[in-house]
């Protein structure tokens, strides 16, 4: 069995969310679980090594509160589940893998959403505080992390410039207005160009520019209709699966880096 040779798991968190016309509804859930593979090879060739965990495909999409119409929650397909309901359902996942053997484990998450993250953080303590002899870190993109106004802490790690918007800017195109967001945008698009392009409806780059200004006009308001196809971020014009790999590239070396340092700092019996 594969936990006889390590204790340590990579656990991807997504969501099932609108995606823009382009991409399908699991796309966070599909891009966590690319993602931590590569990350599983990164740390590998730094001989640890790691068991990547099951996604469950749910997530929090709305932002004011539970079962509230705002968020990605107000287009139709968007799924969510109360912050309580989430915490809840990974925190026995956790006991689940404790009890296979695994004592470390690293969060990452395909959905970028605030509550989504900020719940995420509480499962890496409550788990952490609950289950003897089990460690999970929240590995969180440092500028989401800043903006939610969450701290580094025994549970909590930044991920240092995870998203590093100036890079993508320079890869895609600033756009008519700097980036803040990257939802079903050139950045979202690109990943998937890369890692599953099959999935991608053809054309994609020749979708009309979605600054973030209209996304999030329509996600606090909980009126979709500010911004009907739902999209946010990057342009499209340059997306493609060559940007899409050094995107993933750059997120693989960082979440590995924050991942050798944490074990590092507290030296593990991994192989």
């Amino acid at each position: 069995m594969a936990t006889a040779k390590t204790d340590i798991a990579l656990l991807p968190i997504g969501s099932i969310e609108e995606p823009g016309p382009n991409v399908p509804f699991a796309t966070d859930s599909i891009l966590a679980v690319a993602q931590l593979i590569d990350v599983q090879h990164y740390l590998r060739i730094a001989r640890i090594e790691t068991i990547v965990g099951p996604p469950l495909n749910i997530g929090i999409t709305n932002e004011a509160g539970d079962w509230m119409r705002d968020g990605t929650y107000v287009y139709p397909g968007s799924l969510t589940v109360s912050a309580d309901t989430f915490v809840r359902l990974y925190v026995d996942l956790l006991r689940s893998l404790h009890d296979n053997g695994l004592r470390h484990v690293f969060l990452v998450s395909g959905h970028l959403g605030g509550r989504h993250l900020m719940a995420m953080a509480r499962i890496a303590e409550e788990a952490s505080r609950q289950i003897e002899g089990m460690k999970v870190y929240a590995l969180i993109d440092s500028e989401r992390a800043e903006r939610l106004g969450l701290k580094p802490s025994a549970t909590l790690v930044p991920i240092e410039r995870g998203l590093n918007f100036p890079m993508l800017a320079e890869l895609l195109g600033p756009g008519t207005e700097p980036a803040a967001s990257a939802h079903a945008d050139g950045w979202e698009v690109s990943l998937m160009l890369h890692y599953y392009p099959e999935m991608v409806m053809p054309g994609c780059e020749l979708l009309t520019e979605a600054p973030s200004s209209q996304f999030f006009k329509a996600i606090t308001s909980g009126d979709p209709t500010k911004n009907p196809n739902g999209m946010g971020g990057l342009p499209f014009d340059k997306a493609s699966a060559t940007i899409g790999k050094k995107i993933a590239d750059y997120r693989s070396h960082r979440i590995s880096e924050a991942i050798k340092l944490l074990l590092t700092a507290a030296p593990q019996t991994h192989n």
